[in-house]
């Protein structure tokens, strides 16, 4: 059996971590290592992690003195994994025990460099699911990096958001030679995971619900400005590089004009004239050149 790593960066998670970890060791897909970053956590976080190392051998930690961020603790379990493949799980999450071998499964029969599957959320609030994909349901597709791209935006399931995140997906290891997460601030997962499809040379998709994503109200993602959610400059990197490569860029025109949009007004709300004007400024040039 081929080595996967499985990377979970965590800060400050005591409260869900053992749930996450206890998925991970319980797969049926057994030839794992388990890369764990305990990014300077400061509750007892560093204490839980050691005990289940006892536990389970296939635990490695890296207990870091300070908190750096999740795109720097990717970064950190990217320098230290040895597996063929790679799976990353955030720390309050947990998978199915069948997540890791169907992903495998898919990515080995179709030949592909990245698998995905897709997620079902898990309100924290209300302990109620999100997203119940049955097995009718199911079908797989395989794409080349030029038909993800057209493919990626506006589709039901939370498939452009299933296809933006880190987790969910099985890649090959070697496709991060050239990447890093970016470790200056919100949005590291929308700033790298197309590069890795840009790597790849087929990427496979399988509908079925195997990753359970726990929405917490006072998750960072939930707590954050949709300005900053939604960032223009994910896009226009994407913008300048697709380009480059020749691929048909209109879906991603009309992405960086939605988020263009979005900033714009936020930052007149904040009354940040220089940045308004700035991104209206770009509204304006592709309105009067039709893009």
């Amino acid at each position: 059996m081929e080595k996967i790593s499985v990377v979970v960066p965590v800060y400050n998670g005591e409260k869900y971590l053992k749930m996450c970890i206890e998925s991970i060791m319980k797969q049926t897909y057994s030839q794992l290592e388990i890369v764990v970053i305990n990014d300077g956590s400061t509750d007892g976080t560093g204490l839980l992690i050691e005990q289940l190392c006892v536990q389970d051998r296939r635990i490695r930690v890296l207990h870091k003195k300070q908190n750096e961020g999740l795109g720097a603790a990717r970064n950190s379990a990217l320098d230290m994994v040895t597996g063929d493949y790679l799976v990353f799980v955030d720390s309050d999450d947990w998978i199915d025990p069948n997540h890791i071998e169907d992903l495998y499964d898919l990515l080995r029969r179709t030949d592909s460099d990245i698998a995905i599957t897709n997620f079902t959320q898990y309100v924290e609030e209300t302990g109620h699911y999100n997203l119940h994909i049955t097995d009718k349901d199911y079908y797989e597709a395989v794409y080349r990096p030029e038909e993800w791209f057209a493919f990626q935006y506006g589709h039901p399931h939370n498939l452009s958001l299933c296809f933006t995140v880190p987790w969910c997906k099985l890649y090959k290891t070697s496709l991060f030679e050239t990447i890093r997460y970016p470790t200056d601030g919100f949005g590291e997962d929308d700033k790298t995971t197309w590069k890795t499809y840009l790597m790849a040379d087929k990427i496979a998709y399988m509908h079925r619900s195997s990753y359970l994503y726990r929405v917490n109200t006072g998750s960072m993602t939930q707590t954050t400005n949709l300005s900053t959610v939604f960032s223009t400059q994910p896009v226009a990197e994407r913008l300048e590089v697709l380009s480059l490569l020749g691929f048909d860029v209109s879906r991603e025109v009309a992405a960086y004009k939605w988020r263009a949009q979005l900033n714009r007004d936020s930052e007149l709300k904040a009354g940040n004239m220089t940045r308004y004007k700035e991104l209206e400024f770009r509204l304006k040039l592709l309105e009067k050149y039709g893009k």
